[in-house]
């Protein structure tokens, strides 16, 4: 039963926002929010939160009733949320984001421990990337089935970015179930015009291929790496513009934080981070390494290292190191993004990296 709902967790977190994409379903989600928190925060991430956080419970709740498949035991995790919790400590009003936070944690605990069959567990990614990219063609041809038209291509993400990031996760997925299939989830990537999971799925796929790197070189043709370059230089050319203004406006904020973390570098607190600017207001950092120093201290970054270099060692076969490949994708595209903010990422990513470390292992897969 467990496996059965984080399937189901796994293909609802990213897409639940499509269910509730109405005045009366966000109303009701919006009251158990306010009931909950005392707050009511009316946006596309609302109901895909109340997913998340509930989602987990009830995964907890089954997985009390199942019987445990591993051991689990992360000392640097465990330090990750003493951390948040000593942040809890010093700033109170930041309690509702470290709920938040444990929940994460506790979903990559749950994981760990109790998951099984990845392989079939991987087809809902897969599933989802394909549904993404048929939306996102539709939406090229101007017809938009859910969503109105914001003057970009989301597919079923509510953002052009999140498409981006999605379709890049799903990429070595793909390549792992079916590398014939691996062309669908690039033609969402391209359609959402996002440079940072484009960036982030090139240095994965090094990552993935590198143990192969002299047979592939040699067995794809001239022809396949002058298309590979010709459009990747088509994709900045055509986008340069935008690029580098985002990137102009990202470094500005960046410095910023870094004086604030340098001001204090103990922390802020968790989801104390806003700031009004002349271009409006800044909700997130852009950048989930700063915006981890920025709210629980510096000393937080050393451990993020070692939990994240612990993870990407090891991996030997094809399924592993795909799964790795996702992983580190996430990882750098964070360095960009605030991915780990929305839950309709999160959840996916926690899930990925869960599945890399039982992979890892080599047993009850």
């Amino acid at each position: 039963m467990f496996n059965i709902l984080l399937g189901v967790f796994l293909f609802l977190s990213p897409v639940i926002f499509v269910f509730g994409n109405n005045a009366k379903v966000n109303g009701i989600i919006g009251g158990l929010q306010y009931y909950q928190f005392g707050t009511l925060a009316l946006s596309s991430n609302i109901v895909q939160l109340q997913f998340f956080e509930y989602g987990i419970i009830v995964l907890f709740i089954t997985a009390l009733t199942t019987k445990s498949l591993r051991d689990f035991k992360d000392k640097w995790l465990a330090l990750f949320l003493g951390l948040c919790a000593i942040s809890v400590v010093l700033h109170p009003k930041t309690q509702v984001t470290f709920l938040i936070v444990a929940l994460g944690i506790l979903l990559y605990y749950l994981v760990v421990k109790y998951s099984k069959n990845i392989n079939k567990l991987l087809y809902v990614i897969v599933f989802i990337s394909t549904l993404n990219t048929i939306f996102a063609v539709l939406q090229f041809f101007n017809i938009h089935l859910i969503y109105k038209s914001a003057g970009n291509i989301t597919g079923l993400m509510f953002s052009s970015s999140h498409l981006g990031t999605y379709q890049a996760l799903a990429v070595p997925i793909f390549y792992a179930l079916n590398p014939i299939l691996t062309i669908i989830p690039v033609i969402g990537l391209i359609l959402a015009k996002s440079f940072t999971p484009l960036l982030a799925l090139i240095i994965g796929l090094i990552y993935l291929f590198y143990p192969r790197r002299k047979e592939i070189f040699v067995n794809i043709a001239p022809m396949g790496w002058t298309i590979i370059l010709g459009v990747t230089i088509f994709f900045i050319l055509r986008n340069y513009h935008l690029m580098f203004y985002k990137l102009g406006l990202r470094l500005e904020l960046w410095f910023s934080i870094l004086k604030d973390i340098a001001h204090s570098p103990f922390g802020h607190g968790l989801g104390a981070f806003s700031r009004v600017s002349v271009l409006g207001q800044w909700n997130w950092i852009y950048n989930e390494y700063l915006g981890i120093a920025y709210s629980i201290g510096i000393l937080s970054l050393p451990i993020i290292y070692i939990f994240l270099k612990n993870k990407f060692t090891g991996a030997k076969n094809k399924l592993a190191r795909s799964v790795s490949a996702s992983c580190l994708i996430a990882a750098i595209i964070c360095l960009g993004q605030s991915a780990m903010s929305f839950p309709r990422l999160a959840g996916t990513i926690i899930i990925l990296f869960g599945f890399m470390e039982i992979l890892k292992r080599k047993e009850n897969y």
